[in-house]
């Protein structure tokens, strides 16, 4: 192990075979003989090792990664040893010093003061446990055994005595909306993801996504922000193949083009956004949002989640933060003591139902589940002025501090 008492001794390498242990001939014995000889052992212990050809000490690894899943490894039965385990939260950026095993990578937290590192499954050994859990789990469900009220839970620790599965939230229509791909979201298998730090640069801003359920509060988070300084934070003018009203001005609160232009950029996939609505396409150009980028400008977006695959990439290299309900009662108590007047309500003429607050709590659980690990932060929104100051420490730690960030977008 990276950082253990025998690596740090620099006299044994992997490799190495081992043929005494105190003069106690260990060729052929199974390795819990050896572990039995050496917990039997007192004072110095003395190794009689064939030195590997032309193998040294292994070069540690640079590689840094995000993991995806919290991880255990006391409540792991295939770990081989569970003292060598490194436990890790999801979030957790892990420093990966040894990847030669196939099954368990050796890694170290990013500042951890110890330099002794631990085992972790490695990428594929997860890969495999989580395709495992969702097979069972899905063939549970097949059988009658699934709840619909709750989302599956994916770690390596689960039991799959009980599984969950997910049902689908009612949403409202929604005039920007991104074709369903829940399909394909769902095969998606999120385990580690390798990043570097990406450092701040003056005058470059990154763009500010706010994603959440419908009704949580991200357009009112998004406008109290852009009040704060109009000359700084903006949020792109979308595009329409609606025809111009009286007294609208092109390029002011919407860039007006034909149908046959949109649905040429839709194919082309210049969009990151887009939906029909009353017969008319509108969308958000990704040309807009590099446009605000490059002329100092903290772009700001609040879009339908299932645009972060159009919205996290190289070019663009977005700070995604996610807008979390409160639990349901707090949420109810919270919007009610408010008066707040209803998002799925057109008029906005009155309150949230019972119904709708049931709606946005598990949609948000749906989000979260589905895109969680692309989330640079999370915001929850039960106090709006709290969440608000939260939100503008965020925008200021971005500009400011260096973040991590999927390793190709600083190569």
């Amino acid at each position: 192990m990276h950082g253990g008492a025998a690596d740090r001794s620099g006299l044994i390498h992997v490799g190495d075979e081992v043929v005494e242990v105190n003069s106690i001939n260990v060729e052929g014995k199974t390795p819990t003989d050896v572990l039995s000889i050496l917990q039997n052992s007192e004072g110095t212990i003395t190794f009689k090792l064939i030195p590997a050809d032309g193998k040294g000490n292994v070069r540690e690894s640079k590689v840094r990664v995000r993991a995806h899943f919290d991880y255990s490894a006391f409540g792991d039965p295939y770990i081989p040893c569970k003292e060598a385990g490194l436990d890790f939260v999801k979030g957790d950026v892990l420093h990966i010093v040894c990847q030669d095993d196939a099954y368990w990578w050796q890694a170290r937290k990013e500042g951890d003061r110890n330099m002794r590192a631990g085992l972790i499954p490695s990428r594929a050994l997860q890969e495999r446990r989580i395709i495992h859990d969702r097979t069972q789990s899905q063939t549970e469900s097949d059988n009658g055994l699934c709840s619909v009220s709750a989302l599956p839970v994916l770690s390596c620790s689960q039991s799959p005595k009980s599984p969950r599965c997910a049902s689908k939230p009612k949403t409202k229509k929604i005039m920007y909306e991104t074709a369903e791909n829940d399909d394909f979201d769902r095969e998606q298998i999120a385990t580690y993801e390798e990043v570097a730090k990406l450092y701040p640069r003056p005058g470059l801003y990154r763009p500010l996504v706010l994603i959440g359920a419908p009704g949580v509060g991200r357009n009112e988070l998004k406008r109290r922000l852009i009040v704060t300084n109009p000359d700084k934070y903006k949020t792109p003018i979308p595009y329409t193949s609606r025809a111009m009203k009286p007294g609208e001005v092109n390029g002011k609160e919407y860039h007006f083009v034909t149908r046959e232009k949109m649905e040429e950029d839709i194919e082309a996939t210049r969009f990151i956004e887009f939906g029909e609505y009353k017969g008319n396409l509108y969308g958000t150009s990704s040309e807009s949002v590099k446009a605000l980028i490059n002329t100092n400008h903290v772009c700001i977006l609040s879009p339908h989640y299932q645009a972060l695959k159009m919205l996290r990439i190289p070019t663009l290299k977005p700070y995604i933060i996610y807008i979390k309900p409160p639990p349901l009662e707090a949420l109810k108590e919270t919007r009610n003591a408010l008066h707040a007047r209803s998002t799925f309500d057109v008029n906005n003429s009155r309150g949230f139902t019972d119904e709708e607050f049931d709606d946005i709590i598990k949609a948000a659980a749906r989000i979260e589940f589905l895109y969680g690990h692309f989330f640079d932060d999370v915001i929850v929104n039960e106090d709006l002025a709290v969440a608000f100051t939260q939100l503008v420490a965020a925008a200021n730690r971005v500009e400011t501090e260096p973040t991590w960030v999927p390793a190709s977008w600083v190569q």
